[in-house]
């Protein structure tokens, strides 16, 4: 499977770069805004963030935006955690099958999108 970095989060969650994609993990929707341009705000799809705040947002509560305007449920949590974890394998063991890895991946984001909308109102 080939996939590409989020300017965001940084995971392998993306088709293809400034396709207006929106991350699975962190919620950047990729319109194209990359590190020369990170600090700046480009109103859009990422409405009043930055792709810098909306980095930091990621790191402190794992998601793009400020954690009250997006607060995931404690099982969402856990699913984006055993997510993270597999996309770290495809790095850290060069050993493992990838295939096997992206399975898991496939299997994760799967959960996490159920997660969502069977939590919506």
């Amino acid at each position: 499977m080939e996939r590409t970095q989020c300017p965001c989060c940084k995971y392998l969650t993306l088709e293809d770069r400034g396709d207006f994609e929106i991350c699975i993990l962190c919620n950047w929707e990729d319109d194209g805004q990359d590190d020369p341009y990170a600090d700046e705000v480009w109103g859009g799809p990422n409405g009043n963030y930055s792709l810098s705040q909306a980095r930091e947002n990621f790191k402190k509560h794992g998601v793009m935006y400020n954690e009250i305007e997006n607060n995931p449920s404690a099982k969402e949590k856990e699913i984006k955690n055993l997510l993270i974890n597999a996309y770290r394998k495809l790095d850290l063991d060069k050993s493992i099958k990838k295939e096997e890895v992206w399975k898991e991946i496939v299997y994760y984001e799967e959960s996490l999108i159920n997660e969502r909308y069977s939590s919506e109102p």
